[in-house]
């Protein structure tokens, strides 16, 4: 597959940006010992960085144009990242520069809530058998289901937390949203570079989903079991940057 050389320049940068955050994280942990304040006031370049990355790779989808598979698959690709863009900012941005400890939970609910609906986007575009196909996805019934218990558990006061119920809610949509981009390798409408990217591109979210799950079991402020906590968060971004990158390339048809 073949991309413009504005195409080739962003996805450079964006290696370059990781490998620089990536490195810095590892940095501020042997130098802070996984103690929060002290990650939270030297954090900044990594909050920036990281954002600037899901930034450009939403700046790639957007890029597509003529180019993409289909204009109606480019349409739900740029939507899905204008989700994932929206959950980052809430994470990086609302979280680390305007929360409070008694904020910092609602906007990782939210967050959580916007790479929701980035996936039942991606469940819808992943589920086309062809370009005019617009029959509901029967694999929606189980994030609909989980929603609709989500709510029936807060009105009899069964669980209180909204982000923990967030995470219950987005955990089977997420594994939805793997087994569709899954199965889009065989269902033909993605031609078979592009099906790949999707395919590997879920398998990344969801191991970086996963280890954001094992960091927020410690807590909004990762106030027990540090080390587990920031040991997590450090390997996010290693399958982070190439899922939105993959899935971000997916669009494109080949030799563009």
């Amino acid at each position: 597959m073949v991309y413009s050389k504005l195409v080739s320049s962003l996805i450079a940068l964006v290696a370059i940006l990781f490998v620089s955050f990536f490195v810095r994280d590892w940095y501020v942990l042997h130098q802070c010992g996984a103690v929060q304040s002290c990650l939270d006031s030297t954090s900044d370049f990594q909050n920036i960085t990281k954002f600037i990355v899901t930034f450009i790779a939403t700046l790639l989808a957007f890029m597509i144009g003529r180019r993409s598979v289909t204009r109606r698959d480019r349409f739900f690709l740029q939507m899905s990242f204008l989700m994932i863009l929206c959950a980052d900012f809430c994470f990086k941005i609302l979280y680390n520069y305007f929360g409070t400890p008694e904020t910092r939970e609602n906007f990782i609910s939210l967050g959580i809530g916007f790479f929701f609906m980035a996936q039942m986007i991606l469940i819808y575009r992943h589920s086309r058998t062809k370009n005019t196909d617009w029959s509901f996805p029967w694999i929606y019934c189980i994030p609909l289901a989980a929603v609709i218990a989500m709510i029936f558990l807060a009105y009899f006061k069964v669980l209180e937390s909204v982000m923990l119920m967030a995470v219950i809610a987005y955990a089977p949509t997420l594994l939805c949203s793997l087994y569709m981009a899954c199965r889009a390798t065989t269902l033909g409408f993605f031609p078979e570079k592009n099906a790949f990217f999707i395919m590997i591109g879920m398998v990344c979210f969801t191991c970086c989903d996963a280890l954001t799950g094992i960091s927020l079991l410690t807590g909004a402020d990762h106030s027990t079991r540090e080390i587990l906590a920031v040991v997590s968060n450090n390997f996010i971004w290693l399958f982070y940057v190439p899922a939105i990158i993959f899935l971000a390339l997916s669009g494109y048809r080949r030799n563009v």
